[in-house]
């Protein structure tokens, strides 16, 4: 036989055991019973269930999340797969389709829900009892665009003046553009059918989803940018024109082109034509210097020269002379015993005279 002890903490266990279990049960009232119902087994009931089932799972708490993934297998899948993807998709807002293939085996259920920044396709595949066994989320940027583009168009002025005022960014940037472009283009009519929308996904910081749509007058093309945050950041878009509208515009651009260089170059040409009635300083302080240069009297003249007397036949005569005297005196100041002494004799190109 247990003690009491024994039989206390048994108990502790039972207890915790089923408060577990109750707040699971509670959790998971949100997971339809597929295989009890007994209109689950239909296209409808499936559709039904899953609806029900997104729209209770996507509004639940982390903790509630979390309890949910110790269930294992789907829901362990559905967790991480929406834990990861949360912040790309924004807060839930209702499921806006659900769709069952019945010819696919096994069993497939895809539905479309809203979030607050990109919609997303949620593929639900079944096992052979209809318990949910597979689950992905893809973004759709496609049917985001379109829907946004479809509520915008439709509101009134006063809708879009306000949501501009209140959020700003791409609804500041999108009424702007329709104030612009609504004369022109007329009242939207929806997209065409045959030119899909597409995502240029290549840059994630940056994705451009471009729509192509239908005017009263003319067609256009739209491009929704979503920024890092996958919030709707910008909006541009392209009008239709016709070639000779086109051809027309870029004759009007270049006429507009012309005139404003022609219309430049005038007012440079007399801008420049005035500069002459601007006082010049340093024109004035010239004309100074200039004056006073001109009153000052002008210096005398250095006198030339004396011109040096050309060597004539006397003048060799007197050089002669005094180069003998010169000897001579030498010749007295360190008299040598035999007199003179020459020690080189050479031939120069001069004719002597003789000296007398």
């Amino acid at each position: 036989m247990r003690s009491k002890r024994q039989m206390k903490k048994l108990k502790m266990k039972l207890s915790a055991f089923f408060a577990v279990l109750f707040s699971l049960v509670m959790l998971l009232g949100a997971v339809p019973a597929y295989a009890d119902d007994s209109d689950s087994t239909t296209a409808s009931g499936v559709e039904n269930n899953v609806q029900t089932f997104l729209s209770q799972v996507y509004s639940i708490t982390d903790s509630q999340m979390e309890q949910l993934k110790g269930e294992g297998g789907f829901y362990e899948e559905l967790y991480y797969s929406w834990m990861s993807s949360r912040n790309t998709f924004g807060d839930y807002v209702d499921v806006e389709s659900v769709s069952v293939d019945e010819s696919a085996s096994p069993l497939k259920a895809v539905a479309i829900v809203q979030f607050s920044h990109v919609d997303a396709e949620v593929d639900i595949t079944f096992d052979d009892s209809l318990q949910p066994a597979d689950y992905t989320m893809t973004p759709q940027y496609e049917e985001t665009a379109e829907r946004i583009l479809t509520e915008l168009y439709s509101d009134s002025d006063q809708e879009l003046a306000l949501k501009a005022e209140d959020k700003g960014g791409f609804y500041e940037v999108f009424w702007d553009e329709w104030q612009d472009d609504r004369g022109t283009t007329g009242a939207f009519q929806g997209f065409d059918e045959s030119q899909p929308t597409t995502v240029d996904d290549s840059d994630p910081d940056a994705v451009a989803v471009t729509c192509h749509l239908k005017f009263e007058n003319y067609d256009a093309t739209a491009v929704l940018t979503y920024d890092e945050n996958h919030d709707l950041a910008n909006y541009t878009m392209n009008i239709g024109y016709t070639f000779g509208e086109k051809m027309s515009q870029a004759g009007m651009n270049m006429v507009v082109g012309l005139v404003t260089v022609f219309a430049v170059l005038a007012i440079l040409i007399i801008v420049i034509s005035l500069f002459k009635f601007i006082p010049d300083p340093e024109k004035k302080k010239r004309n100074r210097e200039e004056a006073a240069a001109k009153a000052a009297p002008a210096p005398k003249a250095a006198p030339a020269p004396a011109a040096v007397p050309a060597a004539s036949g006397s003048n060799e005569e007197e050089i002669a002379a005094a180069i003998a005297a010169a000897i001579a005196a030498a010749s007295e100041e360190a008299p040598s015993a035999d007199g003179y002494v020459v020690r080189s004799i050479r031939k120069t190109g001069r004719k002597w005279t003789r000296v007398d």
